[in-house]
């Protein structure tokens, strides 16, 4: 295994076999991290534990223009020993240390110099996901910048900040007495976004018991009541349709960049998009918005137990209600929803000849390499299942069948699992959809299939595709009348 997958297994597991080892026991003494700037793009780190041995790690992707990943930002990484003495670990590559005297060797703090430079970088999975400047201020995901052992998964945690006194902190943790922050999770320490600087405003709203919490780069603060309105109305939504919001506090920071794209993390999300807004980019921007919030639930609730054999269901699910929503909310129109339903086919159809004969779940362990067959199949998957048991059960079944697994989501889902659970909501029907698009590549198949669900679905090429909406007697359209009942408002 790639120590990417190790580190997101890691991470949605609280374990990992580098340091399967390593499980020291708090005994109710918290981690203490403590973050000072030192001026310029420099920050130091120190963090204060139980005694622990085994591995450090870092969160590493590698890059063309940092072939060390996030690691290339670290330097003086010392770990206290017992006695007090302060020592240069051993680097074992991809952003992992091990005490020099060997990873049973007991150590009791560690610290290092962070250089906030990310920017650049050229990260293939978006700078969102790592860190960037902020305007004036430092955008950071913790997992790139918190070294931490991965076997404190009974440990409480607790961030301090040594700031200017003109900066501020922002952060998706819950705030302290002291100004600092806490969490009870190695998850939610690492996966989860905070941004320090000058110049920050957030703004507040509640949504039903649910605190949010909006940050906006500067040139983007004109559409902050854009972001606010979209992200209330999709998420009251989803509380709807889920029964309740699994934290009591999300985050959400808008960054600015030359692309749209998002990323979604345990009690947060950042997103990234051009500035000043232009009317016809809505549409994207509104989607990745929609799309990353949903992950609360769907991804980060709703989880797998592998970091990857589930992509397929959490990022296609996340796609298709996300425009599902947008469309019974009244933010897009029926003309979006076409756009988006033949992107979803599209997708599936140019993953299938792009990543060859593996299936959903294989797809997964690369899910960027296979990205169109993870989130176009994934798509697939929902819109053809909503249709089934919507057509058998009747309306809502399958908003239905998505709250009892979020019901049930105490522990994280296998495949098997899933697909177990899916079955009996679905009297069968998830297994027979999956193994329909695992199938030997048909795209006349999937046209089929389109318009036997009330989406007749014309194709030049795996590329060049027409849907329409066909239900009510009507014989292809794009009229609201006509939308199948499992989509329509």
């Amino acid at each position: 295994m790639s120590k990417k997958c190790l580190a997101a297994a890691a991470l949605l597991a609280l374990t990992s076999t580098a340091v399967a080892q390593a499980q020291p026991s708090c005994s109710g003494q918290p981690v203490q991290y403590d973050i000072a700037y030192l001026g310029g793009t420099d920050f130091t780190v120190t963090a204060e534990f139980p005694a622990s041995a085994g591995l450090v790690d870092l969160s590493w992707r590698s890059s063309e223009s940092a072939p060390d990943g996030q690691a290339e930002f670290i330097s003086r990484l010392e770990l206290r020993d017992l006695e007090g003495a302060w020592q240069t670990p051993a680097y074992l590559g991809e952003g992992s240390w091990q005490p020099v005297e060997g990873a049973d060797a007991e150590y009791d703090a560690l610290r290092y110099r962070l250089s906030a430079t990310h920017d650049r970088v050229v990260w293939d999975i978006g700078k969102e996901e790592i860190a960037y400047r902020f305007d004036e201020a430092f955008y950071f995901v913790g997992s790139s910048v918190l070294i931490a052992n991965y076997g404190w998964s009974d440990c409480g945690y607790e961030v301090d900040f040594d700031l200017p006194a003109s900066w501020s902190s922002v952060a998706a943790w819950e705030g302290s007495e002291d100004d600092g922050y806490h969490t009870t999770s190695l998850n939610d320490l690492l996966r989860n976004i905070f941004v320090v600087g000058p110049n920050l405003e957030p703004q507040t709203m509640k949504l039903g018991g649910m605190e949010v919490v909006t940050l906006s780069q500067r040139a983007l603060e004109p559409a902050a009541a854009q972001f606010q309105s979209l992200l209330g109305d999709s998420v009251s939504r989803y509380i709807e349709i889920f029964g309740s919001s699994p934290v009591d506090r999300y985050l959400a920071v808008f960054g600015v960049d030359g692309a749209n794209d998002g990323g979604a993390f345990a009690q947060s999300f950042g997103q990234r998009m051009p500035a000043p807004l232009r009317e016809y980019e809505r549409l994207m921007w509104t989607r990745t918005l929609a799309h990353e919030s949903l992950h609360n639930w769907i991804g980060i609730t709703i989880r797998p137990e592998s970091g990857s054999e589930l992509q397929w269901f959490t990022e296609g699910g996340a796609d298709y209600l996300t425009g599902k929503t947008l469309y019974r909310i009244g933010e897009i129109d029926e003309d979006d929803m076409i756009f988006i339903l033949e992107g979803q086919v599209r997708r599936f159809l140019l993953g299938r000849i792009a990543s060859g004969p593996i299936s959903l779940a294989e797809a997964g362990v690369e899910k960027q390499r296979n990205r169109q067959l993870v989130y176009g199949g994934g798509a697939l998957f929902h819109l053809f299942l909503d249709a089934e048991m919507t057509a058998n059960q009747g309306a809502g079944s399958y908003e239905a069948l998505l709250r009892q697994l979020y019901e049930n989501a105490d522990e994280p889902y296998s495949f098997d699992r899933m697909m177990t659970a899916l079955d009996a909501g679905s009297d069968g029907s998830a297994s027979e959809i999956y193994g329909f698009l695992n199938g030997p590549f048909n795209p006349f198949a999937v046209l089929d299939r389109m318009t036997e669900i009330g989406l007749p679905t014309a194709a030049f090429g795996p590329d060049e595709l027409l849907v329409r909406f066909a239900a009510n007697g009507c014989t292809g359209s794009r009229e609201a009348a006509c939308m199948p009942g499992y989509l329509a408002r």
